[in-house]
């Protein structure tokens, strides 16, 4: 079996190759058999030491035991996961980061098959009813009506479109990539540009970007800080998910599950609360050095942390060059949430769509249908995104929580006493990763191929050291290759 390099970026799903286990998931893995070094281990140690429970620790974990390899995994905190948070005691088991997965994520269809949870469609519950509503200064707007609304600052071809859709239209319908597969390519390196250069191209002016971007962005805090060849590139990978299919899934009763599936899976011990501090090489091995004092040595590390996270364990010998540059600067997407639950559905009372997206402080409200039937509301998960999630943050978790529900109640009079705001949660304050996604800067993507070269006996994965994917599905090919490293080191 071969497979091209279009084939490995967009999942093997979309040729139907899901499911069927390590050689579906790397052909070269499935007919390597490691190097007679790679697995002498002395006495009582592993082979490999994985840095980090995320799914694409634990996946390099799992494929480098498929080879016949010692693993230890180590994880600072006290559960595996990664970004994966699921709030299990609040109904519809509500999501605080990864939320659902493509149809076309041929390796997280095979992950969810050897874990044993059962996915579910969840992209109709997100579509289902009245389209959200968007709300100015205040005040709520439907597409009809924001089409003609004198403060619509968008040029006349994106009138029509609302704030959270003109950036992705913008990029799709402009993308300068004729291979998308391309993108770290250094013959790419001219379209590495800011995205406010990029949107000011396409005829967007300074109140438009901010309109569109700034407020709630896609990656970064704004336009000026994110690369719009990353932009492209993550264009490319979508239509190549759409092609084969739309469909949105979510692991059944929370994907926390996938994460713990994966991790039953392995021989080896994962231990959590093992914060790492420092990784030091010697000869032909690595020491990895916990905060509790705990030394654990192997042949090779595999380092699955966010670079937010990496740039807080000394190495030595210390990275050097765009490497250093990367983990130093690599930036990761400010995220915060507050998920409410109301008491009495006051939508069907003030006969407004109950999701909104808001230019105010209260971002966005995303209705959660996860009852017995699409129709039940169990609650709402609130979004701030960019500098929006800072300024949430700099409030602390109950007066964020406090704003929300007093937001909401402004908005919706109807909603007066009938909200209530469970659970808050930043992932730029949470300490292991320092802020949801990464992405790249504008002049950051050359940093790319050096990133994630090994380093002595430390080598890299983790989604933010994909070059074919992006998410979860990224995570996972990251693991692949990296495992791919270990057994033909």
């Amino acid at each position: 079996m071969t497979i091209d390099r279009r084939t490995f970026s967009t999942g093997l799903a979309s040729v139907g190759l899901a499911g069927l286990g390590l050689a579906a998931c790397s052909p070269a893995l499935a007919a390597r058999k490691p190097k007679v070094a790679a697995g002498m281990a002395k006495p009582g140690q592993p082979d490999v030491i994985v840095l980090g429970a995320g799914v694409s620790g634990l996946q390099a974990a799992w494929v480098l035991e498929q080879q016949g390899l010692k693993v230890t995994v180590l994880e600072a905190r006290e559960q595996v996961g990664g970004r994966i948070r699921t709030l299990l005691d609040q109904p519809g088991y509500p999501e605080m980061g990864f939320n659902s997965m493509a149809e076309g994520y041929g390796r997280g269809l095979d992950a969810a098959s050897r874990a044993g949870v059962e996915l579910v469609e969840v992209g109709k519950r997100y579509r289902y009813g009245a389209p959200p509503l968007l709300w100015i200064n205040g005040q709520p707007l439907t597409r009809e009506e924001w089409a003609k609304f004198p403060g619509n600052p968008f040029p006349d071809k994106y009138k029509t479109l609302l704030p959270a859709e003109v950036v992705s239209k913008v990029v799709s319908d402009n993308n300068r990539l004729k291979d998308w597969t391309t993108w770290h390519e250094p013959a790419q390196a001219a379209l590495d540009i800011s995205m406010h250069e990029y949107l000011k191209a396409q005829g967007l002016s300074d109140a438009a970007i901010h309109l569109c971007h700034n407020i709630a962005p896609y990656y970064g805090t704004n336009a000026w800080d994110v690369s719009a060849l990353m932009m492209e590139y993550n264009d490319g990978f979508i239509k190549g998910q759409m092609a084969a299919g739309f469909g949105s899934l979510s692991v059944k009763g929370g994907n926390i599950h996938l994460a713990t599936g994966m991790a039953k899976l392995l021989k080896g011990d994962v231990l959590l609360g093992r914060e790492v501090v420092a990784v030091t090489q010697a000869g032909s091995e690595a020491t990895v050095h916990c905060a509790d004092g705990a030394t654990f040595t192997a042949g090779r590390v595999i380092c699955s942390l966010p670079f937010s996270a990496l740039r807080n364990v000394k190495m030595l010998p210390a990275l050097e060059g765009l490497q250093a540059q990367a983990v130093g600067q690599l930036g990761y997407q400010p995220i915060s949430m507050v998920f409410v639950t109301a008491n009495a559905p006051f939508w069907e009372e003030d006969k407004l769509a109950p999701g909104m997206w808001t230019d105010g402080p209260l971002g966005t409200v995303m209705p959660q249908r996860y009852g017995a039937s699409v129709e039940e509301i169990t609650g709402f998960v609130v979004q701030a995104r960019g500098n929006l999630a800072l300024y949430w943050d700099r409030m602390g978790a109950e007066a964020a929580k406090a704003m929300v529900v007093r937001q909401i109640e402004t908005l919706r009079p109807a909603a007066k006493g009938k909200v209530a705001a469970h659970s808050f949660f930043s992932w730029a304050d949470e300490r292991f990763n320092g802020g949801d996604v990464s992405y790249f800067g504008p002049g950051q993507v050359r940093w790319v191929d050096e990133m994630v070269k090994p380093a002595g006996r430390v080598h890299f994965c983790g989604e933010h050291t994909a070059i074919g994917a992006r998410g979860l599905e990224g995570a996972l090919e990251s693991a692949e290759r990296v495992a791919l490293e270990i057994v033909t080191a």
